[in-house]
């Protein structure tokens, strides 16, 4: 499956996470193999903007010209209330920065990732599920299912994906980068709990007369935070906070997970819904119920919007893994955290994460003390608890308006930052984190 010898590292997920920590891997001379149940590369996700950070990540790995081909440059951020603009920070000047924001398609970037680790000669194996894993001294046994289509049904005829041939690997080290349902970690039996709230948002992508601009616009209401980016092609991006809305399964299969004593087990984030429907999930979708929330908490907007050509809504969790990892298995991005989808810091904070455990990696399987991979999961774990403000709530400096010193707190998870620029960010709007 692997030609003629196994990975030294298996990872598990081919997003841009699975796919950053495989090229970083390969390009410092790691046998390095990806599997992803997918078909094929994602087609639609959040996963959109890239931290001035991440940039200069693909800046580093080689990739950052293809992947910011076509890419919408979001040069500030506005924190606004339903007045409008009340603080604004640029992203175009941050510390070590190449760019400002960028926002693509996140098939543009997995396909630029994905053509990046062709040519280090590796090919992601699509259709391939990892059915279980033992972790033991020297290398994990790890038993991959390939997913085949099978035809079924007799009076109406349909085909499912079902595990077809399965073979068995062995790998010194496993990433787990395979989502907020990881296989990988529950492989590690480690806890994933919840450290806030969910939250629901209705998302809705539509298309504008005139350009979308160059801000990422956040508006600040009594107990919500929504967000506006401007998308390529004259297009936007609404995220609106639900407060009188929730997924009456989604809360019941998580409330049946926690007495059963699975509580670290994520519920799905999200149904497929068109507008016309029955349920009042559909209803929040309407082009009734996008214009009258536009009408309320932004209505300093002027983008004249032709029509919506995409809307779901979406349950995000906060949560955050036990550890990232142990022994020869170790985890990276969603596998490891959640958090609202406001400043897409999952994502962006996994592909920090992936670049740092590739090195790690690489340093161990050419000789060096296996106490760095702990070292990256106490650096990450700080970086989370620091986002997820476990250890200290973000402050309002004094001065700042009013809109602020309500929600410091809040609008943390609104940042477009994650490491190193998070702290220069918060400081720019008036927040000490």
């Amino acid at each position: 499956m692997f030609g003629e010898s196994n990975p030294q590292v298996l990872v598990a997920g081919a997003g841009p996470v699975g796919l950053f920590a495989a090229l970083n891997l390969a390009r410092r001379g790691v046998r390095t193999a990806v599997v992803d149940t997918g078909v094929w590369p994602c087609k639609h996700s959040y996963a959109l903007a890239l931290h001035p950070e991440s940039v200069s990540l693909l800046e580093q790995a080689g990739i950052a010209k293809q992947v910011l081909d076509g890419a919408r440059l979001v040069r500030s951020v506005a924190v606004c209330d339903p007045s409008g603009t009340v603080a604004e920070a640029r992203l175009d000047d941050l510390p070590g920065s190449i760019t400002p924001l960028a926002v693509t398609r996140q098939d543009h970037l997995e396909s630029a990732l994905e053509a990046a680790l062709k040519a280090q000669g590796v090919e992601v194996k699509w259709r391939h599920e990892v059915s279980a894993l033992t972790q033991g001294d020297e290398a994990v046994k790890v038993v991959l299912g390939r997913l085949e289509k099978e035809s079924r049904g007799y009076i109406v005829a349909h085909t499912e994906w079902v595990i077809g041939k399965t073979m068995e690997v062995e790998a010194p080290f496993v990433v787990g980068a395979d989502g907020y349902n990881s296989r990988v970690r529950r492989a590690m039996q480690i806890d994933f709990p919840e450290v806030g709230g969910a939250e629901y948002y209705a998302v809705f992508e539509c298309q504008c007369a005139g350009d979308g601009g160059d801000q990422l616009q956040v508006v600040a209401g009594e107990e919500t935070a929504d967000v506006m980016w401007p998308l390529p092609g004259n297009a936007v991006r609404w995220s609106f906070q639900l407060t009188d809305y929730a997924d009456e399964e989604a809360e019941i299969l998580k409330d049946k997970l926690l007495a059963a004593g699975f509580g670290h087990f994520p519920t799905e984030r999200a149904k497929d819904r068109v507008a016309g429907g029955g349920d009042q999930g559909v209803e929040m979708l309407s082009d009734e119920h996008f214009r009258k929330l536009l009408a309320e908490r932004a209505p300093w907007f002027k983008g004249e919007i032709e029509g919506i050509r995409w809307r779901t809504v979406v349950r995000f969790e906060r949560r955050l893994a036990q550890t990232f990892g142990k022994g020869r298995m170790w985890l990276a991005g969603d596998s490891a955290h959640l958090t609202g989808p406001a400043g897409i810091q999952s994502m962006n904070a996994g592909l920090a994460e992936a670049a740092d455990l590739s090195a790690e990696l690489a340093a161990v399987l050419h000789g060096a003390p296996a106490a760095g991979l702990e070292a990256y999961s106490q650096r990450w774990q700080t970086v989370w608890r620091k986002l997820h403000q476990l250890d200290r709530a973000a402050q309002a400096k004094e001065g700042a308006p009013e809109v602020i010193r309500k929600n410091a707190g809040r609008l943390v998870a609104c940042l477009p930052a994650n490491v190193k620029h998070a702290g220069v960010l918060a400081a720019r709007l008036g927040i000490t984190i």
